[in-house]
């Protein structure tokens, strides 16, 4: 499940993800979500279910860590094209 968080009221990006699971001897063998569009690197907690009865939570971490690279030229480009929005131009503005 991925940590998500909660802001003014607006709960965002948590995931929960059923993984395959398969038990041989004493060994557990979880497989992941096939794509990042899944559920992203980064970090998130494991549960495990058993007869509908959840574990403890375990804080673990998908993938390396690391933040996704950054496109420069985009970053660029989002810069140069952004405006103040209405709000910023409204403030100390009184209705009429």
């Amino acid at each position: 499940m991925d940590l998500g968080f909660v802001t003014h009221a607006v709960h965002a990006n948590t995931r929960l993800v059923y993984l395959e699971c398969s038990i041989s001897g004493d060994t557990l063998t979880i497989v992941g979500p096939p794509n990042g569009g899944i559920y992203p690197p980064g970090p998130g907690w494991l549960y495990f279910l058993v007869d509908g009865v959840p574990s403890k939570g375990v804080k673990v971490m998908i993938g390396n860590g690391n933040s996704p690279p950054v496109d420069r030229t985009a970053l660029e480009n989002l810069l140069k094209n952004s405006v103040v929005d209405q709000y910023e131009n409204s403030k100390g503005e009184k209705a009429g």
